[in-house]
């Protein structure tokens, strides 16, 4: 199961079963404040609620973590943790639907805080930030749109039918780049056709093309032939790419 994959990037949390209890923190305060006991603990909050998984953003908070941090290195991780519970068996569909809806939450619980800053300086630039077509996992693209707009970007998320749905949306708006996903192997021959569309349908002929999801992690050279200009992995990282790449382009 796929869980929000855009740019959830990373190996995979290491597996050993459910923990016994976490419905409290564990509040580390030092390198270990994210180790795979804590996912854990997270993970099994997030099936509890929204109350038992702010706990531990609250923690990790108050023993100083940034949220740029919890949301690298314990939300988009423990969301691989519970799709990895998902193939082993662990939880089954409606469980892991709980949890990660709980984490997508925790997303939209911050969101104006996180994105507070690129509110009070925006960059004039947008994005569009498209999910695989017809799917309902929508978390990792957003989690990689917050981090657009913490840096002042617009964006528009979209969870289109096909892929003319988002040429559609290129051809009717300006934006400085265009972030797709990808999961699976059988997408590569549709996201070689689609690739010079982007570019050739924008308004923008300098349109940079971003590529994410487990097929862009596990294959990044395949997805890099098809023209793609940045392979989506830690979500501060690509954001700051993006941003020299496009200032590059217009010198």
């Amino acid at each position: 199961m796929t869980i929000g994959t855009f740019n959830l990037s990373g190996p995979s949390p290491g597996h050993s079963g459910m923990p016994r209890s976490a419905s409290a923190p564990l509040g580390f305060h030092d390198q270990d404040a994210f180790a795979h006991d804590a996912l854990e603990a997270l993970a099994h909050a997030c099936l509890e609620g929204l109350d038992a998984a702010m706990l531990h953003i609250h923690a990790w908070r108050d023993a100083d973590h940034g949220l740029e941090d919890i949301y690298i290195e314990a939300v988009a991780p423990c969301a691989r943790l519970l799709g990895q519970w998902w193939l082993d068996d662990t939880l089954d569909f409606a469980q892991v639907t709980i949890a990660s809806s709980t984490l997508q939450r925790i997303l939209h619980r911050l969101s104006h805080e996180f994105c507070a800053p690129g509110a009070d300086h925006p960059l004039g630039r947008s994005v569009l930030l498209a999910t695989e077509p017809q799917s309902q996992h929508t978390m990792g693209a957003y989690m990689v749109g917050e981090f657009f707009r913490r840096r002042g970007w617009g964006v528009q998320l979209a969870t289109p039918h096909d892929g003319e749905e988002v040429l559609g949306l290129l051809r009717r708006n300006w934006f400085d780049a265009v972030g797709l996903s990808v999961s699976s192997d059988r997408q590569l021959k549709a996201l070689a056709v689609l690739m010079p569309r982007l570019r050739a349908e924008s308004p923008n002929p300098q349109l940079c093309v971003l590529v994410g999801g487990p097929l862009a992690l596990s294959r990044p050279d395949a997805v890099q032939a098809l023209g793609a200009d940045l392979v989506v992995g830690d979500a501060r990282e690509t954001v700051n790419l993006l941003g020299h790449l496009i200032a590059a382009r217009k010198v």
